[in-house]
Parts: structure tokens; sequence; C-alpha cells
């Protein structure tokens, strides 16, 4: 008995993780759009100059993010060829880092199954799904971050130099991948973990200043594209302009909403989301009583959220590098609650939260595809459809196992339906990708595509010649006066380039909305079409 019993659990397991990797797979196919499409065209230019130090993007010097994500994704496009896959597929890959580390952290202080909740926990966050399908930077952080937090803990454990030697690699590309904060969070967590543990003594070891060469050394190669071409002045955009320009708002933001990330947290780290609130208050009052066997997660949460809460520039995957801490909390006490019978008044509340968040995920799924973005393939509503009974066939004596994979196959069901449904149809609208087809089939040897009070420099991933990015007004008139242009414009560019009495064709108009810039008033139909602007692909003569 005890073996059939194996091997179902196994065939179900082994039926979620194939559904999880299709669904994530679909995610690759989804066009890109504003950053990840930015970050993709820089990977192309790489490729396409062999320059891997000085980035550039439409003929102009980038100063925005460190190059991991470049060195990251350009090899793919030497294997494959530039594509949107191609682009998204590395930076997924790299995520395993992320999941396996979390795994590993977990472990290190609790059993090997709250290890493995943690890391399934991670992977099927809506943090995964969706900032895997529009790229940010922020997935290498995370990757980066956690990895050098288990590093850390072997080393403060084990006191082996391996694992310094690894720490100091995981801040270093940590630092590379987006900026200070890749050492701020694991230094900020492991230091409250020690000096709450009254271990800080441990840090006087030479063995840490090995730890501190590696990150120096990996800091000194990534920014060396940043030195030669902005020189100090780039260098101290990375180490600080950029980052206290975004929490005074004098960069970018002017946010005064010190909750965001609270209502934010229940849509971005669903399925777990009011999971992890419960949870939090369980480590928060453990924490209390000084019995928390670590505090890396606790401090890493606290510190982080309440700078990003503080900032003026806010967004939702600002909070991605959190996730693994997150799931750990998450999945500590998700085992305890079922495990400790001092705890198991909590079992009636996570059930409760996690059945409310299964009808809500599915009356969500049912509202986008039928009154939303109406889907009328009928095989799409039947691969949506036979994972909905499945839910109440999944039986098994074990009542953590089932409100687990309840709530993995909803998430799925939901990602899948948004994958292979929902983001196509956004996408009609996202008229970048289209124009560039266009000027692909029919532009002539040596045209170029440039764009004009527009922000989408995706289009400098997916025109077969990328032109330049018009800033103002004076742009435009050189551009006018040289042979071979395109531009991609709206109404107002439009205007102005009639104004200037420029032969032209209008090749092509469009219905367009940035899939980046979601409005109440696009998203239902009835105000759809008056929340759409107008977008033109022009030619030159």
């Amino acid at each position: 008995m005890k073996t059939k019993k194996l091997n179902r659990n196994s065939i179900i397991n082994i039926f979620i993780f194939s559904l999880l990797i299709v669904t994530y797979t679909f995610g690759l196919l989804i066009p890109l759009t504003s950053d990840a499409g930015k970050y993709a065209a820089i990977s192309r230019v790489i490729f396409e100059s062999g320059d891997w130090i000085n980035l550039n993007i439409h003929f102009e010097p980038y100063l925005q993010k460190p190059p991991l994500i470049f060195w990251i994704t350009t090899p793919f496009y030497y294997l494959f060829g530039p594509s949107t896959f191609t682009f998204k597929l590395p930076v997924l890959l790299y995520s395993g880092i992320a999941i396996y580390s979390t795994y590993r952290v977990t472990k290190i202080f609790y059993n090997n199954k709250t290890a493995k909740l943690a890391a399934l926990i991670l992977g099927t966050s809506q943090f995964f799904f969706l900032f895997h399908n529009d790229v940010h930077c922020d997935c290498l952080l995370t990757a980066n971050v956690i990895f050098s937090v288990w590093q850390l803990a072997e080393y403060f454990n084990s006191k082996k130099i391996i694992n310094i030697l690894f720490a100091g690699l995981g801040i270093g590309l940590a630092l590379i991948s987006k900026g200070p904060i890749g050492i701020f969070i694991p230094g900020i967590a492991t230091l409250a973990h020690l000096i709450l543990k009254k271990q800080l003594k441990l840090i006087f070891n030479y063995k840490i200043i090995l730890g501190f060469l590696v990150i120096v050394a990996i800091l000194v190669f990534g920014l060396k594209g940043i030195y030669n071409q902005f020189g100090w002045v780039g260098i101290r955009f990375f180490f600080w302009d950029n980052n206290a320009g975004r929490i005074s708002g004098s960069l970018k933001g002017s946010s005064n909403d010190y909750f965001f990330y609270f209502h934010t947290v229940l849509y971005i780290f669903l399925p777990w989301g009011l999971l992890f609130f419960i949870t939090f208050i369980s480590e928060i009052r453990e924490f209390i009583k000084k019995k928390s066997a670590e505090l890396y997660s606790l401090a890493a949460i606290i510190f982080f959220w309440i700078i990003i809460s503080y900032a003026r520039a806010k967004a939702p995957h600002y909070l991605m590098v959190l996730s693994p801490f997150m799931a750990i909390i998450s999945a500590k006490w998700l085992y305890r609650y079922f495990h400790e019978s001092s705890l198991a008044k909590y079992k009636k509340a996570v059930k409760i939260t996690q059945n409310v968040t299964i009808i809500g995920t599915w009356i969500l799924l049912i509202a986008l595809c039928t009154y939303f973005f109406p889907a009328k393939n009928i095989i799409f509503w039947f691969s949506i459809l036979i994972l909905f009974p499945i839910l109440f066939i999944l039986k098994t004596n074990n009542k953590l196992n089932l409100i687990v994979r309840r709530t993995i196959l909803t998430i799925i069901a939901l990602n899948f339906a948004l994958n292979v449904h929902v983001f196509p149809q956004l996408f009609t609208y996202q008229s970048v990708v289209p124009a560039c087809k266009i000027f692909n089939s029919l532009a002539n040897e040596g045209e170029i595509l440039n764009t004009y009070l527009s922000e989408h420099r995706e289009l400098f991933f997916y025109a077969k010649n990328p032109g330049y990015f018009l800033y103002n007004s004076e742009d435009l008139k050189n551009c006018l006066n040289k042979s071979g242009m395109w531009i991609f414009t709206n109404d107002k560019g439009l205007e102005e380039i009639k104004v200037l009495h420029a032969k032209i064709e209008i090749v092509q108009s469009f219905k367009h909305r940035s899939i980046s810039k979601l409005t109440a008033n696009f998203l239902n139909p009835a105000t759809r079409k008056q929340s759409l602007k107008n977008m033109h692909l022009i030619k030159i003569f």
C-alpha cells in the first residue's frame, strides 16, 4: 500500500511540474515591451558589435543598468539568434539558482520538507510567472542575493573558505545585476542575524577579506564599461544618484503611498500573498520571544520594505528581491501549522485563506477570458476547464499537500490563461511589434526605423535596421533631412512632420495602447476604444 501511495504521489507531482513547465514555456513566447524590450535591444547590439564592455542602444551609450543581464542573455543569441525566446530563456534558467538557493538556505535552519515547500512557493509565485514574462533585472538580482545569503549562512556555520568566496561571487554578481542593493540586502540580513544571535565576532576573520576581494574584482570588471563611457560621473550614478534619486523622486517617481507594497504583495505574491501576512505575524511573535532559528529572512524583509515604501519611485518588481525570504517564512510557518499541535488553530485560517485565494483566482480567470478578453477557442477552454475538476479529485490524507496542490494548480491555470490567451490579446494593441514587421518586409536595404514621441524601445530589438531615438524637434528636423528614414510616432509627431512639409508616406496607422500602462478604461471593453491612441509608421522620401 505504501508503494502505491508513493507512486500515486509521484505521478501527481510529475503532472503538476509538467503543467508548470508548459505554462512557463508559453510565457517565453510573449513579445517584449518596455524595459525588457530595451534590455533585449542592448544585448542585440553586443551580439552584432562584439563589444561586451561598452553598452549602447540606438547609437548612444547606455548607463541605467549594470551589465549582467546583457552578459547572461547575449550568449543565447550566438547559439539561436536574437529572438523573444532566446532573450527570456537564460533569465528563467538563471532563476533556477534562486529556487535552489532558497531550498538550501531553508534546509540549513529547518527540515527538508520545509525547504522543498519554500522552493515550491517561490517558483509558483506570481513574481516568477510575471517577471520572467516581462523580464526585469530583479530576476538576476534575486537569484544572486539569495545565493549569497545561502553561502554566508553556510560560512558562518562551517567557516569554510569556499563558502565565503562563493558569497563574494554572489554579492559581486548581485551588484552588477542592479546596483548597491545587491550588497545591502545580504549585508543587513547577515549582520542582523549575527548581532541578534550574539555571533558578530565571527566577521572579524581574514577569510571575510577574501570574500570582499572577490566582490571588488567582479565590480571593477562590471563597471569598466560605465567608466569608459561616462567616467566618474557614471560611477557616481551607479553607486549613488540612481538609488538616491529613486528614493527622493529627483530621478524617477512621485508616489507618497507608503502602503503600496502591502496591497501590491497580495497579487504579486499570488497565490501566497494572504498566507504571507499570516505567517509574517507569527514570525514577528517568535522574534519577540527570541526563539527565531534564523533572522536573515526577517531582517531582509523589514529593512528593505521600509526603504522601498519610503522611496518615491515604486514598482511591483522592486519587491521581487524579497520573494525568497517571503517564501522561507511562509513555508516555515505553513509546515508548522500543520505539524505542531500547539499551532493547530492556524490550520483553519490557512484553509480559509487559500480557499478564498483559489476561488478568487478562478473568478478572475473566468472574468478575463469571458468579459474582458473573450476567448472563443474550444481547445483553450478545454485545457483550462479540465484543470478545475482535478482540484476535487486530488484526494489525500495529507491536508497540507492537498491545499498546496490545489493552490498551485489554480495559479498554473491563471498563468496558462494569461500566457496563451490574455497577453496575446493585449499585444494586439501594442503596435510596435507589428510596425516593425511591416518595416522589416517593406524597407529597402540601408533604410532605418527611428522613433519619435514613443517610449517603446523594443523597436530597437524587433526592427531589422533600428535607427535613432529622436528626443526633440531638432532631432526630428535632422532626421527628415536624411534619406532612407522611417519614423514611428504618434499624432503629435505626425503633425510636426506635416508642418515641416516633409515628403512622406503613412505606411500604416495603428490603434495603440502601451501594455506597461494598463488602465481600467482600457481593460473595460465598453470604454476600451476611447483609451487607445494613434501611432503611425511613416516613410520619409
